[in-house]
């Protein structure tokens, strides 16, 4: 998965169920390793960021590719990320 990805983070207790109430939709900042850097959207709020401060590390193995909101909301907020105008 590329920076712009964006994903859906299925726990392991959801045990793949895409539609369990504690998966958390984003998009992949970077990767590192066999994790990514992921930016999440607010619960019930796509599109919106749940924190500005930071990005998560998350397992590869938890990430499915999944499209929540428009490409070009996370392709604009990417483009923020590395012309450092918003933090990573």
């Amino acid at each position: 998965m590329k920076p712009g990805t964006q994903i859906a983070y299925i726990p392991l207790h959801a045990e793949g169920d895409i539609n369990h109430p504690d998966v958390e939709f984003g998009f992949v900042v970077s990767e590192r390793g066999d994790a990514h850097f992921c930016r999440y959207w607010r619960k019930g709020h796509l599109g919106e960021l749940r924190t500005v401060a930071n990005s998560e590390l998350t397992p590869t193995n938890n990430l499915v590719e999944y499209k929540s909101v428009s490409q070009d909301v996370v392709d604009n907020l990417v483009l923020g990320f590395l012309f450092q105008v918003l933090p990573i």
